[in-house]
């Protein structure tokens, strides 16, 4: 390498564009996963079948994109940038070091204002550089560069063109500007961050750009992704995102009076002149405006760390046990006083916020004359109509108050090169697609004629029965035996609080079990006349202090020691339930203390896998916010549909024989179709770095059982961290083939694969292997059974967004989103698959984020209609809501059943130590051991990922 610094290995290329050798080429070309072809796009629209939904036009954040209509010739470099000799690949970081060296190296770069440069590894210029490569800098901070290609930039993009590579230099020209030490830009990540003085724009709501001083600073971060693939042509997708950057820990009293003070305060100050003046202080309308202006939409945490416990006579105790922090979104400040300000709690009693902290937890507020801070229960965000608003007004490339433009046609990059970015949003045509029925037991169905996208069960007036015939054992051939849930419960208490008891209405778990009840799903009844409950087992346990084995052996027995006297008739089966009630999270306790574990993943793991009892755990002050009537109380909803969902009480499903004809085929019992939800979960960067089970990922896959497409069950495997093609997938998709056949005793003549988790780049390769697994897997069932194949990828990986062009079209109470089933294929959808995006979450204050669906492979080939339809008739099959969600259900569920195994796979090795085990990640054996460990027991027939 040249530069004469001795610094031999360091040159070679990261991430950069190369040349490919012919012979590399060719056996790349010749890779027998390129030879497939994908699923071609219907040769009609759904938006041109009248009869389906109803059309409508949207506005989306994409704006057309023009290319040079003369190619420019571009030279590519690789850049490496290193400081303290580590290799720098942040943005924030590169980018200011780069055009340091630059500068002050000429000799090496001549032209500076001719470069563009991405911000991390790759450098363009329309000459070459002096030397082909090199180094500048001294031993210590250097940067070195190598060129590798040329890079004809121009309207004709050919098809060997790297895409991706001209999509990087779309954006890098068209933000140059900003990127290259524009004053009132910062680069942090992707986002370009607005640095204004405060000044207002009339046609924006907000500042969007003020220093907030004390520490703090707002900033709106605007980010363009260039596509080069879409039926429009190439488009920039512009998006935003509102950031606070702030310094961590800092106390808000003092905040406060530092804004009195007009400057900052030392500690000594604080405690000998302040903190006596704040107690008898009032604060003014001017203290309130600011203190607002500087918190609004920040993350606050809440701590009792430094609060001080007294005893019923006013003497101090000692300090607060409780010192777990809470972090919440600031809302706004009371009106009035601490003293003064007001609030009924769940009993309907009254209470001062100051008397309430000196009853209930015997803490007196050392400023009750102060305001207190409320929190905004929902995240704050732009509401649809405002992030338009402030898309529309950046698209138009207008400066916002004393900030420039992010993007200018006019800027000396966009003319040098030939670029310029229309400045309007592209509009697209829609279609409102129709949705299914949602069915219940007892004849009790809901429309979403209005595309409300939610409805109510559990809160529902009557209570929503689950479907007849789901609260008996699943067993076709055998006697019907009623399933009864017999229910134990665990106390969980912190070790920060001692051996003290859990306090909590007990009230509140026979109100939990009564809504159980009445849902339909039998119960265990200690007195059916008073509403009481069976509790079968009570086990105290107090996280790092009891031994751990107790719990193991509370299992054991309540397993064990059924108690027949709670059969009400003779064709039941008491079903063990053990309720876990904790006084904190677990994961919040070990986020305390390293030398902790996760004790629910502990519990899990006894529960779902060695043992087979199902689990639910609740947090004991959730636990004690269910209502005397159940039936109002969503916290009960949420509580009841897991349950039923984990034990396999089906409590919903979709009209097979109504209007909603792709429903009707896809569950047609003549012809029944297997659906599967395929994801694989990657541990962490810093777990990757750990030397134990942390550092696998989990490969998981769900499938039906039923005709109807409502109850799924999962199979999980370990696999190399972020490995993201699935080891010996065949044995799973026979594993999901097995329990369909066994459960419905025919095999599916449609497989239906929804896929997450991978990116355009690994389409061609995870679909070849992945397929070819599924047919060898059929052919291994029978030689002659051939089912149809259809393989669709989902992804939330993009920014795209839509909004209405008529508010009316929209509901207030879902924040004038686009609907739930808006469908869109067309303008923003590429073209080289057959793509589409739909919108099935309901919007509330930000804006619905659209799913992108892939079919990339299809031999079923059914109407254009179909496949649109039937994925948005999934978003409805949730178990764990009364609502659409923004996934297909055996997508969710995949991710859960995902989680649940990493859970379980961490319990399993906890208990492998409390038995002096040693499990190696690198024992083939242990794995095996542990991979069993990840799966259900057989035991447990149900949904217990939920």
């Amino acid at each position: 390498m040249s530069g004469g610094r001795g610094r031999g290995g360091r040159g070679g290329s990261r991430g950069g564009c190369h040349d490919l050798s012919p012979s590399y080429a060719n056996s790349k070309e010749n890779l027998i996963h390129n030879t497939q072809t994908f699923a071609e796009r219907p040769d009609s629209w759904v938006y041109d079948k009248k009869a389906v939904g109803t059309k409508t036009t949207l506005l989306t954040n994409h704006a057309l994109v023009h290319l040079p209509k003369e190619t420019v010739q571009l030279y590519c470099y690789n850049i490496e940038i290193f400081q303290n000799r580590k290799l720098v690949n942040k943005r924030e970081q590169a980018s200011p070091l780069f055009h340091d060296f630059v500068r002050r190296n000429r000799r090496d770069f001549p032209n500076r204002l001719d470069y563009i440069f991405n911000d991390v590894n790759l450098l363009w210029t329309s000459s070459k550089l002096p030397k082909a490569e090199g180094s500048v800098g001294d031993n210590r901070s250097y940067m070195v560069y190598k060129y590798t290609t040329r890079f004809d930039f121009g309207q004709n993009i050919r098809e060997d063109q790297d895409k991706q590579l001209l999509s990087t230099l779309v954006d890098a020209i068209a933000t140059a500007r900003v990127r290259s030490g524009c004053s009132k830009f910062s680069v942090f990540k992707k986002c370009m961050f607005m640095v204004g003085d405060g000044t207002a724009d009339d046609q924006i709501e907000a500042p969007l750009s003020f220093q907030l001083g004390q520490g703090f600073d707002a900033r709106c971060g605007i980010s363009i992704g260039v596509r080069v693939n879409l039926r429009a042509g190439v488009t920039a997708c512009y998006d935003i995102s509102h950031t606070i950057f702030s310094r961590p820990g800092y106390p808000l009293i003092r905040l406060l009076c530092e804004l009195i003070n007009h400057e900052p305060i030392s500690d000594q100050d604080f405690e000998e002149v302040w903190d006596e003046r704040l107690r008898s202080a009032v604060m003014t309308e001017r203290n309130r405006n600011e203190l607002d202006r500087i918190l609004k939409k920040m993350k606050l945490r809440y701590s009792l760390e430094t609060a001080i416990v007294i005893d019923r006579d006013g003497n101090v105790t000692n300090l607060a046990v409780d010192r777990r922090p809470k972090e919440f979104k600031y809302y706004q400040l009371t009106e009035t006083t601490a003293q003064d300000t007001r609030f009924q709690d769940q009993e309907g009693r009254w209470w001062s916020v100051a008397q309430y902290f000196l009853e209930a937890s015997n803490i007196r507020l050392r400023y009750p004359n102060l305001p207190c801070f409320m929190e905004m229960i929902r995240q704050t965000a732009y509401t649809a109509p405002q992030r338009f608003a402030l898309l529309q007004h950046i698209i138009e490339q207008k400066p916002i108050a004393d900030v420039p433009a992010a993007v200018d046609n006019n800027d000396s990059y966009m003319t040098r090169h030939g670029l310029s970015i229309e400045k309007e949003m592209l509009s697209v045509k829609a279609t409102l697609l129709p949705p299914p029925t949602v069915v219940y037991g007892e004849g009790s169905k809901f429309e979403d004629v209005n595309r409300i996208g939610e409805w109510e069960a559990i809160t529902h007036d009557p209570i929503r029965k689950v479907l007849e015939g789901s609260i008996y054992i699943r067993n076709k051939d055998g006697p019907q035996l009623k399933k009864r849930l017999l229910c134990s419960v665990i106390h969980i208490s912190s070790p920060e609080n001692g051996k003290n008891q859990i306090y909590y209405d007990h009230a509140c778990y026979h109100r939990l079990m009564n809504a159980i009840e009445e849902a339909g799903q039998p119960v265990a009844w200690e007195n059916y006349e008073e509403r009481y409950a069976a509790i079968h087992g009570v086990l105290d346990y107090c996280q790092g202090v009891d031994n751990p084995y107790s719990i193991v052996e509370f299992f054991q027995k309540i397993k064990a020691n059924l108690d027949n006297k709670y059969k009400q008739d003779e064709d039941e089966i008491l079903i063990p339930l053990v309720l876990l009630v904790f006084q904190i999270k677990c994961s919040t306790l070990k986020g305390h203390r390293d030398q902790w574990d996760n004790d629910y993943n502990f519990i899990k793991y006894l529960g779902d896998s060695e043992v087979g009892i199902y689990t639910q755990g609740i947090l004991a002050e959730n636990l004690c916010a269910i209502k005397e009537t159940p039936a109002i109380c969503k916290l009960t909803r949420l509580l009841v549909e897991k349950i039923l969902g984990k034990v396999g009480t089906t409590h919903r499903k979709l009209e097979r024989e109504g209007d909603h004809k792709s429903w009707t085929k896809i569950t047609d019992p003549k012809s029944p179709t297997l659906i599967l939800g395929v994801d694989v979960s990657h541990p962490s960067p810093r777990d990757r770095m750990e030397n134990d089970i942390r550092k696998l990922s989990v490969a998981t896959v769900v499938g039906n059982i039923d005709f109807d497409c409502s109850e799924y069950r999962a199979s999980s495997r370990l696999q190399e961290s972020g490995e993201e093609n699935i080891v010996r997938f065949r044995e799973e998709i026979t594993a999901r083939l097995n329990a369909f056949i066994q459960n419905t005793g025919v095999r599916p003549k449609h497989i239906v694969v929804y896929r997450d988790g991978i990116c355009e780049g690994d389409f061609q390769r995870i679909l070849y292997e992945e397929r070819i697994n599924i047919e060898q897997c059929c052919v291994d069932m029978d030689p002659g059974y051939q089912p149809t194949i259809t393989y669709i990828v989902v992804s939330k990986r993009h920014h795209t967004r839509f909004f209405l062009k008529d508010l009316s079209e929209g509901h207030a109470s879902q924040g004038f989103n686009v609907l739930p089933g808006t469908l869109v294929e067309d303008t923003v959808t590429t073209k080289d698959y057959y793509d589409f995006f739909i919108n099935t979450q309901v919007g509330q204050l930000g804006v619905a984020h659209p799913t992108h669906y892939y079919v990339l492979h299809d031999t079923w080939k059914p109407m254009v209609s179909f496949w649109p339809t039937v994925t948005h008739a999934l978003t409805y099959m949730f178990c764990r809501a009364t609502s659409t969600v923004s996934l297909p259900a055996p997508v969710f569920y995949a991710h859960l059943a995902a989680k649940r195994a990493k859970e379980c796979l961490d319990g399993a090795w906890t208990v492998a130590r409390l038995r002096n085990m040693r499990l190696s990640v690198d024992n083939f054996h242990d794995i095996n051991q542990l991979t069993q460990a990840i799966n259900i027991n057989t035991q447990l027939d149900g949904m217990t990922f939920v």
